[in-house]
Order: C-alpha cells, then structure tokens, then sequence
C-alpha cells in the first residue's frame, strides 16, 4: 500500500508541474503537414500556408506512397532542394505566406535527412532577428524539431536550404508555430517536480529493501 501511494503520488506531482510548465496563453498560429497537396510535384510553387521563395531555385512536394517516398506512413512532405539543380545558393527555400509580429513562439516540425546518400545537408530556420542553422546527415531520421524562439523584429517564417543546389535535400514535415515559450518560472517548477519524483522514487527503493 505504501509503494502504491508513493507511486501515486509521484504521478500525480509530474502531471502538476508539466502543466505548470506549458505557455499559459498558448494559440496556434501556422499548421502545415503539407498533405493538403498531393505529392510528386516537383518545383513545387507552394500552398496557402508556404510559398517556394527560392528562385530560381526550388522545392519538391515528394512522399505519400509517390515515386519519391523516403518516409512511408508520414503522407506529403517538402524536400528542400528541388529539381531545378545549377549549383543555386540558396538551393531551396519556404516563406510563410503569414507575417509574425516581434515577441517569443514555440516553433515544431520534423526534419529528417536527404536519404539518398548525399553530403549533410544544412537548413537555416528564421523568423524576423532569429535564426538557427540545422545540420541533417543522409541516413538522418525524420525527428522533432521544437525551438522556443524570441524574435525582435518580427517577420516571416522562412527554412532556407542552403546550397548548393543539387535536387537533393532534406525533408521538412509537420510545422506548426504556436504563441509563447514557457515562463523561467515554469522551467523551475518542473525542475523542482521532477526533482521531489526523484526523492519519491529512491523512498520506495529504501521501503523495498528495508521490506526484503
């Protein structure tokens, strides 16, 4: 009985801080899994959401069971360097047709690797005064990519494919940009949880040797 309210109690303590912990005022702001389009468009001009702005280079609609699908079961998907080659720098690029305003987002998608064998291959995500660069190998698997981002000047949302450009690219899917970061605060209430689930934890490992 002792361990189980232990247990119980270290749950219930982990749910408490990860709610505490998420943006209070968080709203979706983009969503785009790109399915709306169906695949195997190359140079592809974009959507409602994402338009290709790197000309004259370029982007591919590739994936959902196409001729091109390096990621089975994740439906549509960008490669960021399209078929227009030329050795172009940039080698493909997406702009936001939406314009953000100063102030912090939490930023998600999913990034994987070319897949065909080409040299790593780097996207630089940005919006207004932020920007990160990405560095993706070949064989690199589609993962999560979350960036609590703050941007002073505000913008658009750009991933640019650097070059250059060889119609080989990596693989964006699934960007979703949302209102607010989690407060300092909030990451030292987690922590703090976490912490006491650790204490919790090591108590029923003491009862359970005193027990044997």
């Amino acid at each position: 009985m002792r361990n189980s309210t232990l247990l119980a109690g270290a749950g219930a303590l982990a749910l408490l801080t990860a709610a505490a912990a998420a943006p209070a005022s968080a709203a979706i702001l983009l969503s785009d899994n790109f399915d709306a389009t169906a695949a195997d468009v190359l140079n592809w001009t974009g959507d409602t959401t994402f338009t290709s702005t790197g000309a004259p280079a370029s982007v591919d609609l590739i994936g959902a069971g196409g001729s091109f699908d390096f990621y089975p079961g994740n439906g549509s998907y960008v490669d960021l360097d399209g078929s227009t080659g030329g050795g172009h720098n940039p080698a493909g690029q997406l702009t936001s047709s939406a314009t953000f305003g100063p102030g912090s987002y939490t930023l998600t998608f999913l990034l994987g690797g070319n897949q065909r064998g080409a040299a790593p291959d780097t996207t630089t995500v940005s919006l207004g005064s932020f920007s990160t660069a990405l560095v993706r190998s070949s064989s690199d698997p589609l993962g999560l990519v979350t960036l609590h981002l703050t941007t002073t000047t505000g913008g658009q949302l750009q991933f640019t494919e650097q070059g250059p450009s060889d119609n080989i690219g990596s693989i964006l899917d699934n960007v979703t940009l949302s209102t607010g970061v989690p407060e300092p605060a909030s990451w030292a209430l987690m922590l703090v949880g976490f912490g006491g689930l650790g204490g919790l934890l090591r108590m029923r490992r003491r009862h359970t040797a005193v027990a044997a």
